[in-house]
This record gives C-alpha cells, structure tokens and sequence, in this order.
C-alpha cells in the first residue's frame, strides 16, 4: 500500500517534471518565433522604407521632367509669340507702303483730323474761357473743358452714323443735316474766337478746321461707297419701275386690278401683289392656269361663276384656233403638192428664149385670211435682169376688222344662291384640304413605318410636290402645317370597336 503511494508520487513528481520542461520549452519556442517575427518586421519595415524613398526619388524625377518639359514649352510659346509678334510688325512694316498708295486718301484725311481737332478744341475752349462762364466757381472751368469735346465728338459721331447709314441703305440725310449743325457751331465759336485775336484771316483758318476735316471726310466716304449708291440706284429704279407697272395695270385692267386688290385685302401680305394680279386676271380673262386651293376659297360665289365664263370662253376661242391652223396647215400641203407655176418663153432670132414680161405667176405665202383662203402674192416670172419688169402694180387687200369680244354678261343671283355658292365652295375647299392632310399623314407614317427620320423639310417638299401636280403656281405649305402632319402621324390610330 505504502509501495504504491510512493510510486504515485513519484510518477507525479516526473509528470510535474515533464511539464514544466515543456513549458520551458514552448517559452523558448514562442521567444525564438517572437524574435524572428520582429526580426522579419523590421527587415519588412526597411524594404519598405527603400521602396517608399525609391517612390519618392521617382515622383520627384517625373515631376522635374513635368516641370522642365512645361517650363520648355513656356519658353517655346513666349518665343513663338514673340517670333510672331516680330512677323507681324514685319509684315505690318512692308505692306505700309501698299497701304499708303492704295489709302492715300484715307491716310491724308487722317493727318487732316488729326491736325485740326486739337487746334479746334484749343480755341473753343479759350473763347469759353473769356467769358464769365470761367469763373462760375468750380464748376466754371469743368464746362470749358466739357463743352469744346461735346461740339467736336458731336460732329463725328453724327459722321459715323451717316456712313454706317450709307452702308445699310438708309436715309443719309438727317445724318448730314446734324453733321453741319455740330460743325457749324463749332465753326462759329472757333471763328469769334480768331477774329478777336487775329481778325478776319485767323477767324476764316479756325472756323475751317473745324468745318474742313469733317467735309474732306465725307467726300472720302463717297468714293468708297460707290458700289453701295449704284445698288441703291438700282433698287429705286427697279421701284419706280414697279410703281410704273403697277400704274398701268390700273389704267389698262381696273376690273382686275379691284379684283387683285380684294385678294390681297382678304388674304393679308402672304399673297403678293404680282400673284394677286394674275390669279385676278385668270379669274375675269380665263387664262386657263390653275388657281391653289388658298387662292380658290378667297373667291366669292360670284367670281367664280365669272371665272368659270371665262374658262368657256377660252376654250371656244382655242377649238376655233386649232381649227383655222388645221386648215391653214392642209391648204399650204395642197399648194405645195401643186405649185401651178406657168411660165411663157418667146423665141428669139438665135433660137434663145426670152422671158415673157407680161407673165405673172401666183406663190403662196404660207398664210390664211380671216376666211381661211391662202394669201396669194403675184410676181413677174422673168429671169433675166435685161428686160424691164413689169409696172403692174399689187393692189393690197385690206385685212379684215377685228370683232370686239363682247362683254361677258352679268349674273344677278340672288342672296341664297350665293350664299348656297359660297357655302360649296368653302365645303369644296375644306374636303380638298382634309384629303390633303390625311394623304401627308399616311406618307409619314409609311416612312416612320420603314424607320426613317422625317424632318419637316421633307414634308413641306413632298406637300409642295404633290400641289403642283394639279397647279403648277402652287406655294408650299408652312412649317406649322407641316409640324401638325408629322405629330398627327406619330398619334396611334384608333382601334375600331369589335
């Protein structure tokens, strides 16, 4: 008993042994890894520091060569600018010459200015001094210095806008009356001032250079603008020559020109004159031209009754053209086949034969009288210069008087049939425009259908196309018109119910 005790405390006391040595053990271990760990630490901390100051070195380099490289193309782009500073101010030099012989004009006018503003301004404002607006306090000798500028700057800048007026075809002239007001008060001031000092002589010299510089200006500025005054001119020939136009439509067509003027009163400045004026005269004359739809629903009942007179009117008249050249055209054929030229020759002693002198044979001229019978003209048959021709007179046919067309007669219709016309006319109008719109809208739906960009361009094309189909004077549509086709084409027809 005492033998087993003993043993089990010995075997504790090694077991104690045992773990105490490897606990020393594992301190000596995790000590051993806690110094290689710092040690790697450290070794990690100095590579890191190497690679943080080689990054730095590196950084520090590219922004040298970033900052040389700027540096550089500063100096370049200094050196560049100067270069063309240097070129400029060449250039500048070598074409003052050309300059001066082509603007000598200028140039002198320039030296003119320059030379008789300041002597200008100095005797205003020394004649404003002598007076006892000088001496009014502070404010005295300010005015002296500000009015003289005034009459001067006055003066130019009215110069400037008539020459700016010139160039953008304005009236000139209030420009030039203010010029000469400025310029002459200034005149009149510089005068009194060098007549007091100088007399008459030193008076004359201020009063003119004052008066000089803004004139030798002016004449400068119409040789420049010549072109300017011919196309200005033109523009009034070409109004005058209208104002002439239009007088004689007055004259020669009151009925049309009343006609015209009501078209343009109803329609406002979309329609032009010209435009109502032969829309007009197709209505009373019958030209047989195509009015647009815009036109036709600006027309009353009554116009277009006597429009549609007119129209009959001028196909009766062309049926019985076309029949006069359908027999003129076979009556020349029938002359052509069978000439009926006639010729008598006398015999001679020598056996030659000598052209009868009392022979006259008949030619055509190609032409119809007012009864479709070919014009005939009689001539000699001779050949030969030797004999006389003959003294028998042509005897000329006086042409037949023309009948005047008789005046077309006037309808007296009553308040409801014109109303009913109106009203028909107006529906006619309205369908016409309504079948127009949807034709566009389905087009621009078929184009939006294959995937293309319709633009309103292309609208107002297409629109413009399709009206001068029917009429060839047919204006294009606008660009609203062709904004409200292309949104209704783009709306999602409605569904029919089931």
């Amino acid at each position: 008993m005492s033998t087993t005790i003993s043993d089990f405390r010995a075997s504790q006391r090694e077991q104690a042994r045992e773990d105490r040595r490897q606990a020393d053990e594992t301190k000596l271990k995790l000590a051993e890894l806690q110094k290689e760990a710092e040690k790697e630490k450290r070794e990690q901390d100095r590579l890191d520091e190497i690679a943080e100051r080689e990054q730095e070195r590196k950084d520090k380099e590219k922004a040298d060569k970033v900052a040389a490289a700027q540096a550089t193309k500063a100096r370049a782009e200094k050196e560049a600018a100067r270069q063309r500073r240097r070129e400029r101010r060449a250039r500048a030099v070598k074409a003052a010459p050309a300059w001066l012989a082509e603007h000598l004009d200028l140039a002198g006018a320039l030296v003119v200015m320059a030379c008789s503003i300041l002597p200008a301004l100095i005797a205003q404002a020394a004649k404003l001094g002598g007076t006892p607006l000088a001496h009014e306090g502070w404010w005295g000798p300010v005015l002296v210095l500000l009015l003289p500028v005034m009459l001067e700057c006055s003066a130019w800048a009215a110069t400037a806008a008539e020459a700016k007026a010139v160039k953008e075809g304005r009236n000139p002239w209030p420009y030039r009356i203010a010029i000469y007001t400025f310029a002459g008060l200034a005149a009149a001031v510089n005068y009194d001032h060098g007549h007091e000092v100088g007399g008459l002589m030193l008076g004359v010299v201020l009063a003119a250079s004052s008066i000089i510089p803004v004139t030798l200006w002016q004449l400068i500025q119409l040789g420049r603008h010549r072109e300017i005054r011919a196309k200005h001119r033109l523009a009034r020939a070409d109004r005058k020559a209208a104002q002439q136009v239009r007088k004689e439509r007055q004259r020669l067509y009151p009925d049309v020109w009343h006609l015209a003027t009501q078209l343009r009163a109803i329609a406002g400045r979309s329609l032009s004159e010209d435009d109502a004026f032969q829309a007009a005269y197709g209505v009373i004359e019958g030209t047989g031209v195509e009015l647009d739809r815009e036109l036709l629903m600006l027309l009353s009942a009554e116009q277009l009754d006597l429009m549609a007179q007119s129209e009959e009117r001028l196909g009766e008249v062309l049926t019985r053209l076309h029949t006069a050249r359908t027999r003129r055209a076979a009556a020349s054929a029938k002359l052509a086949a069978d000439p009926g030229q006639n010729e008598s020759t006398n015999p001679s002693a020598d056996g030659s034969s000598t052209p009868s002198t009392q022979t006259l044979s008949a030619s055509t001229t190609g032409l119809l009288d007012a009864f479709g019978k070919p014009l005939v003209r009689s001539q000699s048959s001779q050949i030969t210069p030797s004999v006389p021709p003959s003294t028998r007179a042509r005897k000329t046919v006086p042409a037949p008087a023309r009948e005047t067309r008789p005046k077309a007669p006037k309808r007296a219709l009553s308040n409801g049939a014109r109303k009913a016309a109106r009203e028909t006319a107006k529906q006619a109008a309205k369908d016409a425009a309504r079948d127009e719109r949807a034709a566009m809208t389905d087009w621009v739906r078929g184009r939006l259908a294959k995937g293309d960009d319709v633009p309103w361009q292309d609208v107002r094309d297409e629109a413009h196309r399709r009206r001068r189909e029917t009429n060839k004077k047919a204006t294009a549509p606008s660009r609203a018109w062709c904004y409200t086709i292309i949104t209704a084409a783009k709306e999602p027809r409605p569904r029919l119910a089931a």
